[in-house]
Formats: structure tokens, C-alpha cells, sequence
């Protein structure tokens, strides 16, 4: 499968399980091909992560990297499984850019753009969820604060 890729050349990681192969908002100048095992792609959003999904082998990670370029990374990768990746750079990425037809660039661009809004839409709807959350426990913790006054008072 490797073979088909015209990959010659590049470098090549390994990662253990637990490993982390970028973090969110870090710097974004190289995309990876996951040779073998899988990664977990995790997103901060308060005061917990939730996962996005999960890269197995034979797929792409961070292609924004190197289409959307000067964007931070929008999420963190963590080795679930032993991995052995492909790092491909913006210089290997632009060589193949080349060979392709600009209405298909632009096509790839604007897909991995909605991408990138979906996976924005699911962290503001988490957040809106922790919030909600957050704000019912404190109402339930007025409340009983409230009962326990009116109790001591003698009102109830």
C-alpha cells in the first residue's frame, strides 16, 4: 500500500501506546500517513477532552497541515496502539500538489475546511452540554442551600 503512495524519501516514526504525535494549537508544517495501529484524535473543551474519532492504518492525519497552511493543529493525536507512521512535509506534500489539477485542490480544501467546522459545531455543542451541566448543579446546590435555611429557620 506504501509502495502506491510514491513515499520515497521520508521519514518514518515510531510511537508507543500512550505516545502523543502532536498537541492541540501546536504548529502544523508536516501531515502523517499511519502505516500500522491507530490513533485517537481528542479535543480540549473546558475543563475535559472529548474525542473526534479515531485514524487507523492506512489513513491520512493532519492533511490541513499542509493545505490550510499557518493554522494551528486543532486537536491532539495519541498513539492508542503501537503506531509506525509516515511523515510527510510540506515539501514532499507540495510535490504531489503539483501533479494535482487546481479545481481538485480547491475541492480538497474546501473539504477538509468543513471538516474542520464540523469538528467545531461538535466542541461548541460540548460545551454548551458542560455548561448546562454545570449550571444544574449549581441550581440543585441553591436549592438544597435554600430547603436547609428555611429548614433551620423554621419556615418550612
Amino acid at each position: 500500500m506504501v509502495a502506491d503512495l510514491d513515499l520515497k524519501g521520508a521519514k518514518t516514526r515510531h510511537l508507543q501506546a500512550g505516545d502523543i504525535l502532536f498537541y492541540e494549537g501546536s504548529p502544523a508544517d508536516e501531515m502523517y500517513f499511519l502505516e500500522r495501529g491507530t490513533i485517537t484524535i481528542t479535543k480540549r473543551v473546558l475543563s475535559k477532552s472529548i474525542k473526534l474519532g479515531e485514524v487507523n492504518a492506512g489513513e491520512f492525519i493532519s492533511e490541513r497541515a499542509v493545505l490550510c497552511e499557518s493554522l494551528p493543529r486543532s486537536a491532539t493525536a495519541e498513539a492508542h496502539t503501537d503506531c509506525d507512521i509516515i511523515v510527510i512535509d510540506q515539501k514532499m506534500c507540495k510535490k504531489f500538489n503539483e501533479t494535482i489539477p487546481p479545481f481538485v485542490q480547491k475541492m480538497i480544501k474546501r473539504m477538509t475546511t468543513r471538516l474542520y467546522q464540523t469538528n467545531e459545531i461538535v466542541v461548541k455543542m460540548a460545551r454548551t452540554q458542560e455548561m448546562i451541566r454545570d449550571l444544574a448543579m449549581r441550581m440543585q446546590m441553591l436549592e438544597n442551600s435554600v430547603l436547609q435555611g428555611m429548614e433551620h429557620h423554621g419556615t418550612l
